[in-house]
């Protein structure tokens, strides 16, 4: 896995990782939905400039499965557990990525 500390990063970008570490701890708090997890860290995944482009696609791996997750929990009408393997599973790789 290639971490963010193996990069040069502008500190625009750092601005927006600081930002995506925000809404992940933010979600984890219960002070942020799945849905706004999701958009959020979808809209600063794609303002990254100077980040590397494998680092990018596992970012968007994991960040993907959160997506998945929404999207067949609002097709069938149901719940999303904090519990749930797949959830904690994503959170934890998405949290590895953005740290040092």
């Amino acid at each position: 896995m290639i971490l963010l500390s193996d990069m040069n990063i502008s500190e625009y970008d750092k601005r927006q990782i600081s930002l995506m570490k925000e809404t992940l701890s933010l979600f984890q708090s219960g002070e942020v939905s799945l849905k706004k997890l999701i958009d959020n860290l979808e809209g600063l995944l794609f303002c990254l400039q100077s980040v590397d482009i494998e680092w990018k696609n596992s970012f968007h791996e994991y960040w993907f499965v959160l997506e998945q997750i929404y999207a067949v929990a609002l097709f069938r009408n149901e719940t999303i557990y904090p519990d749930d393997p797949d959830l904690l599973d994503a959170l934890s790789h998405l949290n590895k990525l953005l740290s040092k």
